[in-house]
C-alpha cells in the first residue's frame, strides 16, 4: 500500500518538475530573445513653391529633400513651366520628373480635349496603353486625368533596351489658360513617387 502511495507521489513530483522546466524555458525565451526593431514610416518634410513669375500664379508643397524646382519658359511654343527634378535612377539613366505647365487655352478646347490631344502624342511610344482615366478636383477646379504606360529608351544616344514607364497627366482650365500636371517615372517606381504628385495636387492653390 505504501509502495503505491510512494509511486503516486513520485509520478506527481516528476510532472511538477517537467512543468517547472517548461515554464522556466518559456520565460527565458521571452526575456532574452532579441526584439525586432520598431519600423516607423519615413516622414517627409515639405516646403512651399513660390515664384516671382506672374504666369505661374500658384503655390504647392514639395519635398525639401531630393526634389529641386526648376522654372522654364517656352521659346517656339508659348508656355511657362516649373518642374521638380527628382531622384536619379543611374541604372536606367533617368530622372523622375513632376511638372506643372501653363499654356494659353486654344479656342473651343476643354479639359477632355486637351487630355485626348496629349494622349495621342504619347501613343507613338512603344507598347502604349491607357490604364485609367477619370476626374479630379484641384484647387476648386474640375480636372481630367489619365494614367498610361509605354516603353522608351531614356537616352536615345545610349544603346540599351527600352524601359517601361508610367505617366500620369492632369488638365484643368482657369481664366483662359490650361494647367497641365505631369508625373513620369520608371513603371516599377510609380507607387513610390505617385504620393509626391498627390501632395502637389492636394496643396496646389492659386494666388489670384
Amino acid at each position: 500500500m505504501n509502495n503505491q502511495k510512494n509511486k503516486k507521489w513520485f509520478l506527481m513530483a516528476l510532472v511538477f518538475i517537467f512543468a517547472l522546466i517548461a515554464i522556466v524555458a518559456c520565460n527565458s525565451r521571452l526575456f532574452h530573445s532579441p526584439k525586432k526593431p520598431i519600423q516607423r514610416p519615413i516622414m517627409l518634410k515639405y516646403k512651399k513653391f513660390e515664384t516671382k513669375n506672374p504666369s505661374l500664379d500658384f503655390t504647392f508643397e514639395y519635398p525639401e529633400m531630393g526634389w529641386q524646382p526648376v522654372e522654364t519658359v517656352g521659346r517656339t511654343e508659348k508656355y511657362d513651366q516649373v518642374y521638380l527634378r527628382g531622384p536619379v535612377d543611374k541604372t536606367k539613366n533617368f530622372i523622375t520628373i513632376i511638372d506643372v505647365t501653363v499654356r494659353p487655352l486654344e479656342a473651343g478646347k476643354g479639359i477632355d480635349d486637351l487630355l485626348a490631344t496629349f494622349l495621342n502624342y504619347d501613343s507613338n511610344f512603344g507598347k502604349f496603353m491607357v490604364l485609367q482615366k477619370g476626374k479630379k478636383d484641384i484647387a476648386g477646379e474640375k480636372a481630367s486625368f489619365a494614367l498610361s504606360s509605354f516603353e522608351q529608351v531614356p537616352l536615345p544616344r545610349i544603346e540599351m533596351p527600352p524601359v517601361p514607364f508610367k505617366k500620369q497627366m492632369i488638365f484643368l482650365i482657369k481664366d483662359g489658360r490650361s494647367y497641365e500636371f505631369t508625373l513620369i517615372t520608371i513603371a516599377e517606381q510609380y507607387d513610390i513617387y505617385e504620393p509626391i504628385l498627390e501632395r502637389v495636387l492636394a496643396t496646389f492653390k492659386f494666388t489670384k
